[in-house]
């Protein structure tokens, strides 16, 4: 087997893999794109990030739930000094 005869058969598979190559380029391009659509619905202009419905609705049962924790605690707090006196 000469060099001639091995160019010949890796050419081909060059020509594939560079063909490849382009294929993945164009698609991470592509999905760049898109992640950069969506990110102002992520992010405001200032820099800080935005509250989805469910993201904001949990925060704010779960300050609830703190609220009437302390609340409780104050509760008991008061009675256990008034039983003191």
């Amino acid at each position: 087997m000469n060099m001639s005869e091995v160019l010949k058969m890796t050419i081909p598979i060059l020509v594939v893999c560079i063909g490849w190559l382009l294929g993945q380029v164009s698609s991470f391009s592509n999905r760049l794109i898109s992640i950069e659509s969506k990110l102002p619905a992520l992010i405001t202009a200032e820099g800080v990030p935005t509250d989805s419905p469910i993201s904001a609705s949990r925060r704010q049962q779960m300050k609830d739930e703190i609220t009437n924790d302390i609340y409780d605690l104050q509760v008991r707090v008061k009675l256990l000094e008034g039983r003191e006196k």
